[in-house]
C-alpha cells in the first residue's frame, strides 16, 4: 500500500554529542569540535523508478562535506555555523533505483528532477543533473553525524550549535533554503509541460523567454549581467571527449533574478530550459542562483549560428548533456 511506502525517517533525536575534542594528532582543520550522531533510519523513494519503496540508509556509504550555513532572517544574512557532516548522499540513495520514465520517447535523463520532503511538508528540489551529471554529485546529504568546525580563537564553550536530528544539507548552496529536517520521501519525476519540436531539427531563436508566476519576459542579450570566460574540456555522456574550448558568456542568474525570486527562497523551485528541437534539461533554481561556489552557469551568445543564438553552459557539470543549444524557453515553477 502507498502508506507503507511513505515511511517517515526514524531516529530523529540526536545522540549525545561528544564532550571532548579528539586528542590524537591530525592534519584536519574540520574534525575538531564535538560530534553528534544520528540514527540512519529509512527513506522512501517514489515516482519514475522501476522499484519504488523504502531504502535503509545504514547500508549506504558515508560521504563527508564541510558546510558554512547561512540563513536569511529579518531581511539580512545570518551565519548559523560551520559544520563538518558525514551523511548519505542522494546520489547513493538513487543510483540503485533504475529510472522508468513516464515519457519514454525522450530518452535522455536530463529532464528529470528530484523532490525531497519531510513529514512537516517542507520540500527541497534538486535536478537529476546536479546529482548525476555534476563533477561532484555528492553535495546533497542526509546527515548521519555533525561536528562544529570551530575556529581556534573561539572559546571551547562557543562551538557552533549542532542539528538536533538528521537533516538534508545542500553543501553547494549559499543560503540554507534546501536544508530540511528529517527527510522521509524522495520523488523522481520528469519535467511537466509540452516541449514541441522535431528531434535534431534546430529552430533558430533570436531570444529566449522566461516564464514564471509573475508573467513572461524576453532575454535578447547580456543586458546588465556580468560576462565571464571559462576554459573547458568538453566530455559527453555518450560520445566522450569533445575537445578544449574557451567559453565566454553572460551570467544566467542575471536573467533569472529579474523574476523577483531571491536566492534565499529558491529551494522549492524548478527550472525547465528547452530548445526548438524539443531538447530540454531540468535545473533546480537553487543550483542556478543560490550557489556558494561561484560556479555560475553562462549563456553563450552564438550570433546567427544555425542551431540558435543562445546556448547554456554548465561549468559545474562533468558531462555536457545539460548544455542546451538553441535555447528558446525557460520556465520556472514550483512542483
Amino acid at each position: 500500500m502507498r502508506a507503507a511506502i511513505c515511511i517517515v525517517m526514524t531516529g530523529c533525536l540526536a545522540l549525545a554529542a561528544g564532550a571532548a575534542r579528539a586528542q590524537e594528532a591530525s592534519n584536519s582543520f574540520y574534525e575538531t569540535g564535538p560530534e553528534a550522531r544520528y540514527e540512519a533510519g529509512v527513506v522512501a523513494v517514489e515516482g519514475e523508478v522501476e522499484n519504488p519503496g523504502p531504502v535503509d540508509l545504514a547500508g549506504l556509504p558515508l560521504r563527508q562535506a564541510a558546510v558554512r550555513e547561512v540563513a536569511w532572517e529579518d531581511g539580512k544574512a545570518v551565519f548559523k555555523g560551520a559544520h563538518f557532516y558525514s551523511g548519505y548522499s542522494l546520489y547513493d540513495i538513487l543510483k540503485g533505483r533504475p529510472v522508468k520514465k513516464a515519457r519514454e520517447y525522450f530518452r535522455p535523463e536530463t529532464d528529470l528532477f528530484v523532490t525531497v520532503e519531510n513529514a512537516a511538508g517542507e520540500k527541497a528540489v534538486f535536478s537529476w543533473g546536479e546529482i548525476f551529471y555534476a563533477a561532484d554529485g555528492f553535495g546533497a546529504l542526509i546527515a548521519a553525524s555533525a561536528r562544529s568546525v570551530t575556529a581556534p580563537k573561539r572559546r571551547t564553550d562557543k562551538d557552533w550549535p549542532l542539528p538536533q536530528g538528521p537533516r538534508l544539507v545542500a553543501t553547494k548552496d549559499l543560503y540554507n533554503c534546501r536544508f530540511i529536517a528529517a527527510p522521509s520521501k524522495i520523488t523522481v519525476r520528469s519535467l511537466p509541460g509540452d516541449f514541441p519540436g522535431e528531434k535534431h531539427k534546430h529552430v533558430y531563436a533570436p531570444a529566449f523567454s522566461v516564464t514564471h508566476a509573475g508573467g513572461t519576459f524576453e532575454v535578447k542579450g547580456a543586458g546588465k549581467a556580468g560576462i565571464r570566460t571559462y576554459e573547458a574540456a568538453g566530455y559527453g555522456h555518450g560520445t566522450g571527449f569533445k575537445g578544449m574550448k574557451k567559453v565566454e558568456g553572460f551570467l544566467f542568474r542575471g536573467a533569472l533574478v529579474r523574476t523577483g525570486i531571491s536566492p534565499q527562497e529558491s529551494g522549492s523551485y524548478l527550472v525547465a530550459v528547452s530548445a526548438g528541437d524539443a531538447y530540454r534539461a531540468a535545473f533546480s533554481l537553487s543550483e542556478l542562483i543560490n550557489r556558494g561556489d561561484n560556479a555560475d552557469f553562462l549563456v553563450v551568445d552564438n550570433g546567427k549560428a544555425e542551431d540558435g543564438r543562445f546556448s547554456l553552459f554548465s561549468p559545474a557539470d562533468f558531462f555536457v548533456d545539460r548544455n542546451v543549444r538553441g535555447m528558446s524557453k525557460v520556465g520556472i515553477t514550483r512542483p
